[in-house]
């Protein structure tokens, strides 16, 4: 007990000692002894009663005072697991009265309770944002716990997702714009109008729901009339068309009409009445007129077979070409039949304009191996055989690029179609390996011919006549070769590079075998025969400078000193009135394996 404590209590015992003495002399005077003794007793039980009482009233505080504090401590653990926080208020000391523990401890937690009121209230406005974005957008709400609260990690997933959601209602906002505006304009060009109150609703600006339902009505909408749009785009174009092939065909006169269809040029619904109109007056005018129309459609057929490379075979197949019955239907038998064969031309539109190409290059080719063989070929005059050599190399380039080009399209229509791609009846692949096949006969033909020359008893040399050729294809009728056909015929059939390079050996063999005779003739010191007056003033007139010489006059100036060898054989021949036809002839040479065919 402290000083303080004492002096209290002493004040306390003499206040009472004196209040008692003051009662006993007062009760003493006024009372008999056993009445006295009874309010002595009765005295001593109130003091008693009012210790016990008060007593018993600083146990409850002090009961309620550590309530208090174990409350606090209870809140003090909520309020730590509810923040995910780890913060230990520690133990009472034992010196330390217990309100002055209970206060600190309020003042401890209270902070903690600050943070909890803000972040109950952040998780309550995110809730209602989403709670409203969610309504408008028709999406189901992501979950947000309320005990525990949220992490940070968490709060920061669930504010991505209200931000996703805010975006999402921009995006579909003005997809509501677009789809609204779209489906106004189509029904402007349509020239129609809301049918129901549901069309009516979906299309008014204050209807701003964004739910997945309506987005879903006004897509369907908006692709109903974009296809409606899209339709009229075609007939009004497929109408124009018919028009004009119409007119054409009815040499049409009728200027207002015309006009009124060239004035009509936006795709509306009143370009495509007026252009209906029109084509049914036309095609009533074409119903009185059959008998021209199928005349006309069987000329533009005829045209489109030969540019589709059709057979007589094919072209018969369509019977109603010779039918004289004039109909409705004859007419558009015939009208079908000119779209088929014009969507299969433009279908294979390439393969085609190769195939011209490799046409042209094949003719030209085969001109130029037909020059090679050409006795007076030598006799060159301006380049000729530097220009027919340059046009070689060209060919020889150009072709088999063409060749490839042709059976990779071939290749994807077989497999695209199941069928082969056929040119004047007949399996374009196999067309060109037989082309090479006949080019390459033609050659191994010639090269007999070559070496089976006689020789008469006279000593002119005579060559006989040449084995029979196959007959060659009419230019109208070659056709497109494919390179996997030629590969197959590889063998035997030569390539246009061989060719090429055999036309080029044999010039190269001509004139070295030229130089070869002339140093025979100087080393073997032969004494070479005259050769007839007439063809030697010839050639020796035509004998130039060898400064002002051109290469085609040395060839002459060489050809001219080559009449004086043994080994040149002239002969004479008279025409009919009279005159000399010189004619030259080489002797033959000696073949080296470059002339030879190639064998496998």
């Amino acid at each position: 007990m402290d000083k303080q404590a004492k002096i209290t209590k002493s004040a306390i015992l003499e206040t009472t000692s004196k209040h008692f003495d003051q009662l006993h002399i007062k009760w003493s005077h006024m009372f008999d002894t056993d009445y006295c003794l009874e309010l002595m007793h009765k005295l001593e039980e109130r003091v008693r009663h009012f210790y016990i009482d008060l007593l018993t009233e600083s146990d409850e505080k002090e009961r309620s005072i550590r309530d208090g504090i174990s409350a606090l401590r209870e809140e003090a653990s909520e309020v730590r697991r509810l923040l995910h926080k780890s913060v230990d208020i520690g133990e009472m000391p034992e010196d330390m009265p217990l309100t002055v523990w209970q206060q600190r401890l309020v003042e401890s937690i209270e902070h903690l309770r600050e943070e909890l009121r803000e972040r109950r209230a952040e998780i309550c406005e995110l809730l209602l944002q989403q709670e409203e974005l969610c309504e408008e957008l028709g999406e189901l709400p992501l979950p947000l716990l309320a005990d525990p609260l949220p992490k940070p990690q968490e709060m920061l997933v669930f504010s991505e997702h209200l931000t996703r959601l805010r975006a999402e209602r921009t995006r579909r906002l003005e997809e509501l714009f677009q789809l609204r505006s779209q489906i106004k304009q189509d029904m402007k060009v349509l020239e129609l109008t809301p049918q129901t109150a549901a069309d009516e609703q979906l299309l008014s600006q204050a209807n701003q729901s964004l739910t997945p339902d309506i987005f879903k009505s006004l897509r369907c909408m908006q692709q109903r009339f974009a296809a409606q749009v899209v339709e009229l785009h075609e007939r009004v174009d497929d109408m124009r068309q018919k028009i004009h092939v119409l007119w054409e065909r009815l040499q049409e006169t009728d200027e207002f009409a015309m006009r009124r269809v060239r004035e009509a040029t936006k795709y509306t619904q009143r370009t495509y009445d007026v252009l209906n109109e029109e084509l049914q007056r036309c095609q009533q005018l074409r119903s009185q007129n059959l008998k021209m129309f199928i005349e006309q459609l069987r000329l533009e057929i005829r045209k489109w077979w030969d540019l589709t490379l059709k057979s007589q075979q094919e072209r018969k197949r369509f019977s109603n070409y010779y039918d004289d019955w004039y109909n409705e239907d004859l007419l558009e038998l015939h009208e079908l039949e000119l779209d088929d064969l014009k969507s299969f031309y433009s279908e294979n539109r390439e393969i085609f304009e190769l195939f011209a190409s490799r046409a042209e290059f094949w003719a030209r080719m085969e001109a130029l191996e037909a020059k090679a063989n050409e006795p007076n070929r030598f006799n060159n005059r301006g380049g000729q055989l530097l220009k027919e050599e340059r046009e070689r190399k060209a060919i020889g380039s150009k072709l088999p690029k063409i060749e490839r080009q042709i059976t990779e399209l071939v290749q994807a229509y077989e497999l695209r179609t199941g069928s082969p791609f056929l040119v004047h009846g007949e399996n374009i692949l196999e067309h060109m390996a037989s082309e090479w096949v006949r080019l390459h006969q033609a050659k191994e033909q010639q090269n007999s011919a070559r070496k089976h020359v006689v020789t008469t008893p006279s000593g002119t040399g005579k060559m006989l006549p040449p084995a029979p050729t196959a007959p060659r294809t009419p230019l109208s009728q070659r056709n497109v070769s494919a390179m996997s056909a030629f590969t197959m015929y590889l063998p035997e059939a030569p390539s246009n590079w061989q060719l090429t390079s055999m036309t080029k050996s044999a010039a190269k063999t001509t004139g070295n075998l030229y130089k070869r005779k002339r140093q025979s003739e100087s080393n073997s010191k032969v004494e070479t025969p005259k050769a007839k007056r007439s063809l030697t003033r010839t050639l020796n007139s035509l004998k130039a400078s060898p400064v002002m010489r051109k290469p085609s006059q040395r060839l002459l100036v060489k050809r001219q000193k080559l009449t004086k060898s043994p080994l040149w054989k002239v002969r004479v021949l008279k025409d009919n009135e009279g005159n000399g036809n010189v004619q030259q002839e080489l002797p033959e040479p000696r073949r080296s394996r470059m002339w030879q065919p190639k064998k496998k």
